[in-house]
């Protein structure tokens, strides 16, 4: 199993991160790649599940997702059957921001031979996480409602 931790600091406070990164009308500014349909609840609730398309090196993938734990503002943790994969998002208030630490456990699914995987896969994963993660920085702090 491979494991990604990254943190990204968010300059914005933790009440608006939090709402921002469980707000699903807004994952297509962060995560273009990807198409979520089919929640059965809200994600800030233990159990919600939702279904997540996308397409990894030429081959279209699904996923089952369910949210395994939930603390407001603090973590967020969900289970995906695609390889599997574990997501955990950690919130903490850093300074006039919050410090945003995603890590992921996954696995590729089995279409690739695990020595290419390990070179090939990895390497794709890490640079699509680390735009992603840009994105979902840029776009959170683009959004922060302005005090008046």
């Amino acid at each position: 199993m491979q494991h990604l931790q990254y943190p990204v600091h968010v300059n914005a406070p933790i009440e608006h991160v939090w709402a921002f990164a469980l707000d699903t009308s807004r994952w297509p500014d962060w995560q273009p790649r990807s198409e979520y349909v089919d929640f059965s609840g809200p994600l800030d609730q233990a159990g919600t599940t939702y279904v997540q398309r996308w397409r990894m090196m030429g081959h279209e993938m699904t996923a089952n997702c369910n949210v395994v734990e939930v603390v407001p503002q603090r973590l967020y943790h969900e289970h995906s059957d695609m390889g599997p994969m574990e997501t955990v998002i950690r919130f903490e208030p850093e300074g006039d921001g919050t410090l945003v630490n995603f890590e992921f456990d996954y696995e590729m699914p089995g279409h690739l031979p695990k020595v290419i995987e390990s070179l090939v896969s990895k390497g794709w994963v890490e640079r699509q996480t680390t735009q992603m993660l840009d994105d979902f920085k840029a776009v959170a702090e683009a959004t922060v409602p302005v005090a008046v």
